[in-house]
């Protein structure tokens, strides 16, 4: 199955939450879609900007279990493909240079959907 997750927020506990799912989706054998939008964009910069407005996003810091180490273990399964968004990379003046290697692709959300044509989960 053919599972997508749009993600709009730079909040740590969110970014972790999305790449928590990204892992479990992928180990029971599922193909991954993550489309990052609006400030979330910001937190797959090669220097990430990311909030930390809930305390579990303190405990989680600090514990070692971030987003990206979840993220990269996700994508090492080779079923799951990260998005920026277009639209969000333009408004924050970003290039697809200014990426880290996570990032497949920049892409608008007609490609996402259209990729995805099945259950996304939503994380604001």
């Amino acid at each position: 199955m053919r599972h997508g997750i749009v993600i709009g927020s730079n909040e740590r506990s969110k970014l972790t939450y999305a790449s928590m799912e990204a892992v479990i989706r992928t180990s029971l054998g599922d193909e991954v879609t993550i489309f990052f939008t609006m400030d979330a964009v910001k937190a797959l910069s090669r220097v990430p900007e990311v909030t930390d407005s809930f305390e579990s996003s303190k405990l989680l810091r600090e514990s070692g279990e971030d987003y990206l180490v979840l993220l990269r273990k996700a994508k090492a399964s080779g079923r799951v493909r990260v998005y920026a968004c277009s639209t969000a990379t333009r408004l924050f003046h970003l290039k697809r240079e200014d990426y880290q290697d996570l990032v497949d692709d920049v892409v608008g959300i007609t490609s996402f959907v259209t990729e995805v044509e099945g259950q996304v989960t939503s994380i604001w």
